[in-house]
């Protein structure tokens, strides 16, 4: 039996049509591939109220605990007239206020090219105070550092205070010993920064059959009438370099207790180099210390005739 030629197109029909309102009818065929449809308004603009809780604060957040109290300032640092001549005891009315105060006080003088006046607060750490010795070592460190760079302290011969240096040797000097008096004093005038006239003086009593290796006297002297304070060495040879190195470690302890005796500022600390008597001249003796060793020895005792 044949179907009807108009009932099969009829029957495609509705086929088709079936398919395409199952399967096609909300495809989009115009729109270029790739191309994003716009979101919804309700998407791009979303309400004023944000309904997200804020974040909480961070643990130890400064906003549930209470601020932390500041450390207390630090004491302003007075410079005194940076215009006028500063003294040989400048910046000695800080030492009360220690160490660190002066240390500070040093390096911003030193930042300000200040460099005579950083030069004398350095000092002061050293002659002032009672530092630490961490604190030492940077004064003595700095103090080596600076005064090779800046003129003598004193630059008028007739300012200079004149000390004796006296040996005395129970036999007859050796031209070493004579050399090695000259560079020992030559030394110590250096390190006063030419505040001192130092004067080899070699007294030789000249004992019959005294021994090589006698021991030397060693004594400081000025105008005063002070007892001097001495000290014996024995050297090991005749060569000068030990001569040197007796003449300066006996030296250095006798300035150091005539200081003591003095009063009025801190002595230098005991050797610190055994090896370079020198270092400890340059590290721990002021030029303040000089001047209290000198002006001393020229001092006459209360009471005994000039």
């Amino acid at each position: 039996m044949r179907i009807p030629v108009p009932v099969v197109v009829v029957i495609a029909l509705l086929a088709l049509l079936g398919f395409w309102g199952l399967r096609t009818k909300d495809m989009d065929f115009l729109t270029a591939k790739g191309t994003t449809e716009p979101l919804p308004e309700f998407m791009t603009h979303p309400p004023d109220d944000d309904p997200t809780p804020p974040p909480l604060p961070a643990q130890g957040s400064t906003a549930n605990n209470p601020p932390s109290t500041p450390s207390p300032a630090k004491p302003d640092l007075e410079f005194g007239d940076l215009e006028s001549a500063p003294g040989l005891a400048e910046y000695s009315e800080h030492a009360s206020r220690g160490a660190g105060y002066l240390i500070r006080l040093a390096t911003d003088l030193e930042l300000q090219g200040q460099w005579e006046r950083s030069l004398l607060a350095w000092e002061r750490v050293i002659d002032a105070c009672h530092p630490s010795p961490a604190e030492r070592k940077a004064a003595g460190d700095a103090i080596a550092r600076i005064r090779p760079t800046l003129t003598h302290w004193n630059i008028d011969p007739v300012g200079d205070i004149p000390i004796m240096m006296q040996l005395g040797t129970s036999r007859k000097s050796s031209p070493n010993l004579k050399d090695a008096a000259k560079e020992v004093a030559e030394f110590l005038r250096r390190d006063s920064d030419h505040t001192l006239l130092v004067e080899p003086r070699i007294t030789t009593s000249q004992v019959r059959n005294a021994p090589a290796n006698a021991p030397i006297a060693i004594y400081f002297s000025g105008a005063g009438k002070n007892v001097p304070t001495l000290r014996s060495l024995a050297p090991e040879g005749d060569e000068t370099e030990t001569y040197v190195r007796l003449l300066l470690a006996n030296a250095y302890q006798l300035v150091r207790q005539e200081v003591g005796n003095a009063g009025g500022i801190l002595p230098p600390q005991t050797t610190m180099d055994r090896g370079d008597p020198k270092l400890d001249f340059q590290r721990q003796i002021t030029r303040l210390h000089w001047k209290v060793f000198a002006d001393n020895l020229n001092r006459s005792i209360s009471g005994a005739p000039n």
